[in-house]
């Protein structure tokens, strides 16, 4: 939406979704924050004012603006830092440049295992392999966001693409996620592997596309990206 690619994506042909990456917020320790109500307050009354994930105009900027502009969530940041990728984005706030961000829960298991970062909650409604006693947004109460609280790997064709072709590709998706190699893989890395038909990967496409702009200004988005 930010960088349209010259069709709509919402005409593309699902082949299945192939994961699932859930979004996490962590922050600095030094702030002690206790779950999403506790940050949310420290962003309301003024003690914090910057939060950060990657490159300003991708998804970890869009989810931040809904997050602040959702009815429910109002996590007030004055300034968003986009950093080129969840891992720096991380390191920033293992240094203290900035006091929290978003990132993939596995870009941030090494530096909460560690202690360098402290799990706030998880964006998923379905929470996080990595971090499994990490509580959800929704669990606390907030509204459902797994339209970009979570990144939805899929596969898709150009539209009009013969069903026979699309049948073959998806059983080889489906096959591919049940061999032992992609199986031990996600256990080894805790990458959540999950096939979903056709359906699901088109769905998603367009709950996005329903979703975001009744929550965010896109075209502000790109005039500031």
């Amino acid at each position: 939406m930010v960088n349209p690619p010259g069709f709509d994506l919402r005409d593309l042909v699902g082949v299945g979704t192939y994961a699932r990456t859930p979004f996490v917020i962590v922050s600095n320790p030094k702030h002690e924050i206790n779950g999403m109500n506790d940050l949310i307050s420290r962003y309301q009354n003024g003690e914090l004012s910057t939060f950060a994930g990657k490159e300003r105009g991708g998804v970890d900027n869009v989810t931040a603006l809904l997050l602040k502009n959702k009815s429910g969530y109002d996590l007030s940041w004055e300034k968003y830092v986009g950093y080129q990728g969840s891992g720096p984005a991380v390191q920033a706030t293992i240094s203290g440049e900035v006091p929290a961000c978003i990132s993939t829960d596995t870009a941030a298991e090494a530096a909460v295992s560690d202690g360098r970062v402290d799990a706030v909650t998880c964006l998923s409604s379905t929470g996080t392999n990595v971090f499994p006693d990490l509580q959800s947004t929704t669990d606390a109460g907030y509204p459902n966001i797994d339209f970009i609280g979570q990144l939805q790997r899929g596969m898709y064709l150009p539209p009009e693409t013969p069903d026979n072709i699309v049948q073959s590709l998806t059983g080889a998706l489906k096959t591919a996620l049940q061999t032992d190699h992609v199986q031990q893989w996600s256990e080894n890395t805790g990458n959540v592997i999950e096939y979903g038909k056709p359906s699901a990967a088109e769905k998603a496409v367009q709950r996005a596309f329903e979703e975001i702009p009744n929550n965010v200004d896109i075209e502000q988005v790109r005039k500031n990206a």
